[in-house]
């Protein structure tokens, strides 16, 4: 009786405490989506809320499938679905592209998010652009991963199907039964969180040295914005360690990255950062992008 106890508390048990705040944001976001599609409650001052806790849903997608949330397979396998409904995009769809191609090529010719793909002199051009371009490269060069995975890796293979059987219908049956509602109140946030998530490649890459030890990223240390985005502004150290749990990112920064960074990559501020990058004193012409 014990053991079993012990098996069904892991089953249910967070690797790390600090996912509750992950679930929790989940959770926001999952009663903000469903008010306002059932039209319980619609205002437009949702919108902007509703937009940033899917760019952080994406965030906790990227997260989990780096160091998985729970410690029971089961549990993963579900919040795996869960990703896919509240972000309208499956979860492992992301794996080759970021965690092979981006992790392994930082900023080279074989990462699809690679900032050199855009090259116009407005930089912020370039910002409203590089989604497009980059999915239009991975269209172009990615291979069929259910076609590998089925052959190479059987249980990935099932949750990447069952994520896109789940979603596509859940998509179906919300198109059919108020088309509007689902493009007013679902597609709008899914589409600013999948715009957000890519983009922001351009602020933590563009200007920096791949080839450097540590010089190949841009960090955002200010504690409150990394209270909302679970750390994720500590890019350097999640490219030294991508398996690392997002609430250790901190630690590893200070005690192993800010040594040795250059520290003009160092910024406190999100806003700040992005303005400097992207707003009219930003980088302009081709020869300053990377």
């Amino acid at each position: 009786m014990a053991a079993k106890t012990g098996r069904a508390l892991r089953f249910i048990a967070l690797r790390y405490g600090n996912d509750r705040r992950s679930l929790f944001f989940l959770a926001l976001l999952a009663g903000l989506l469903g008010a306002q599609w059932t039209g319980w409650l619609r205002h437009w001052l949702l919108l902007p809320p509703t937009c940033a806790l899917a760019f952080i849903a994406c965030v906790i997608k990227h997260n989990h499938v780096h160091c998985p949330t729970f410690a029971g397979r089961g549990l993963n396998a579900a919040l795996g679905l869960v990703l896919s409904l509240l972000t309208g995009h499956p979860t492992t769809s992301i794996i080759t592209a970021h965690n092979v191609r981006h992790h392994r090529h930082n900023n080279t010719e074989l990462d699809w998010v690679r900032c050199s793909l855009v090259h116009f002199r407005w930089n912020w051009l370039n910002l409203l652009v590089f989604p497009f371009v980059s999915v239009a490269a991975m269209r172009r060069e990615k291979p069929s991963d259910l076609r590998d995975w089925r052959r190479r890796r059987p249980a990935l293979h099932r949750q990447a199907v069952a994520e896109r059987v789940v979603l596509y219908t859940a998509l179906i049956a919300l198109a059919l039964a108020d088309w509007a509602a689902m493009l007013r109140y679902l597609a709008v946030p899914w589409l600013f969180g999948q715009w957000g998530i890519v983009t922001i490649n351009l602020l933590q890459h563009q200007g920096c040295d791949p080839a450097s030890a540590y010089d190949h990223s841009r960090n955002v240390t200010g504690r409150l914005v990394n209270w909302f985005v679970l750390n994720n502004g500590f890019h350097t150290a999640h490219h030294l360690r991508p398996g690392l749990h997002w609430s250790l990112l901190p630690g590893l920064h200070r005690e192993v990255v800010a040594p040795r960074i250059e520290p003009a990559l160092n910024h406190r501020s999100m806003l700040a950062a992005a303005w400097r990058q992207f707003g009219p004193v930003g980088p302009r012409a081709r020869a300053e992008q990377r």
